[in-house]
């Protein structure tokens, strides 16, 4: 039970550290993509769409990659 409550709060915290980093990659190939595609730079409207749309993609993302990654760790080393 121990183990369990580990794993979901180590994963937990792995995918909440590997999210902002994740974001803003994601967010630079966003707006650099709309940029090439519109011809111009995005306003700021636009570009806070696109970062609403990019948060919910990166937590996804993150988490299910920390999940998968502790997984694979404990089972790894932990049985």
């Amino acid at each position: 039970m121990v183990q369990l409550a580990w794993y979901g709060l180590s994963s937990l915290l792995f995918g909440i550290v590997l999210f902002f980093p994740v974001r803003n990659v994601m967010l630079a190939m966003n707006v650099n993509r709309a940029q090439r595609r519109l011809g111009r730079a995005v306003t700021a409207e636009e570009r806070e769409v696109l970062r609403r749309k990019v948060t919910v993609l990166a937590a996804g993302l993150a988490v299910t990659f920390a999940f998968l990654y502790n997984r694979y760790l404990f089972f790894k080393f932990f049985s």
